[in-house]
């Protein structure tokens, strides 16, 4: 599998020349993303840490999340992943904040949601942004792995 160096040096240039802070909210990457973004020295000046919120009860108990949208709406939504980026950016006080939401399998989401499935979010004091991607296998760690470097490209394009 594919190891995103040049990707996170751009994200470490970036953090490091402007001052500005990082923090994630994960889900179906299961800390994978934050075990990237500190990969790099010094990382520590700039990114503030992570929630791996796996269950949905951390979700709605931390990150803010309506029980009654999820309900409605499920997990795996552009709603969803961006309540999870203001949650976090709240609890962790950064200036920029990314989330990951999915289903990673091999079971479908609880509102049938295909495998695969997978909403981002990113915001910052003046932006925000949100997609829905959808990743094939053939197994879990694939569509975890993928998420992941679409996490990382989706931030690198904002940066720019």
């Amino acid at each position: 599998m594919e190891f995103p160096l040049h990707s996170l040096k751009e994200i470490h240039k970036y953090f490091t020349n402007s001052g500005k802070s990082l923090c994630a909210a994960e889900s179906c990457t299961g800390g994978l993303l934050s075990f990237w973004l500190t990969h790099l020295p010094g990382s520590s000046k700039y990114f503030n840490g992570a929630l791996v919120s796996y269950t949905t009860e951390i979700k709605i108990a931390q990150l803010g999340l309506e029980i009654e949208k999820i309900k409605k709406e499920g997990l795996v939504t552009k709603h969803c992943a961006l309540s999870m980026a203001q949650g976090v950016k709240s609890l962790l006080k950064a200036d920029w904040a990314l989330s990951v939401t999915g289903i990673a399998g091999p079971d479908k989401g609880d509102l049938g949601e295909p495998v695969g499935t997978v909403a981002f979010s990113l915001i910052s004091d003046f932006s925000s942004k949100s997609s829905i991607q959808k990743f094939k296998g053939p197994e879990r760690k694939d569509i975890r792995h993928q998420s992941a470097l679409f996490a990382l490209d989706f931030l690198i394009s904002e940066l720019k």
